[in-house]
């Protein structure tokens, strides 16, 4: 399926577009909500500044996709594999992170607020700035990664504590 077939199908009202190789391709700005990208390979894809909220990724490849102030508010990301991914300043606000792979992803200014992220891998992920208000990373894996400056409140941390500094 190509870039135009996919944007047609989506505005007929379909919305399920699970294992669909996009991998590589540039769906930047685009609206995809609700759509279902589940097992899809979306490697070195462009989604940047798309809104995506409440759409599925469940165990999608997102490895190296530039997702950069992508909206992704309510988004099933749960097992996805967003190794080394800009996230830059996305909206991540109450989404699935659940076992996700974001080892070496750039989460800087990021809103995570309320996100799933148990048993989360970010290792050596960059989340300066980011916003973990209310996140739950019990059980994540962040050895190396960057926190300078990410604001916490009633944040549970890897080790079930939680860090209130920022409320």
């Amino acid at each position: 399926m190509d870039i135009d077939e996919l944007k047609l199908r989506y505005l007929a009202g379909e919305r399920d577009f699970h294992e669909v190789n996009l991998s590589g391709a540039n769906l930047h700005k685009a609206y995809l909500a609700e759509a279902n990208f589940s097992r899809a390979n979306l490697h070195n894809a462009n989604l940047s500044e798309a809104n995506l909220t409440g759409a599925n990724f469940y165990k999608a490849n997102l490895t190296k996709a530039d997702l950069h102030k992508t909206i992704l508010n309510e988004a099933i990301l749960n097992g996805a594999n967003l190794h080394r991914a800009n996230l830059h300043r996305a909206n991540l606000i109450k989404a699935d992170l659940y076992e996700a792979n974001l080892k070496g992803a750039i989460l800087k200014h990021t809103f995570l607020n309320g996100a799933n992220l148990r048993r989360t891998k970010l290792d050596r992920a960059h989340l300066s700035w980011a916003n973990l208000r209310k996140a739950d990373l019990n059980l994540a894996h962040i050895r190396g990664s960057d926190l300078n400056g990410a604001k916490f409140c009633d944040t549970i941390m890897p080790d079930g504590s939680i860090r209130n500094e920022d409320c």
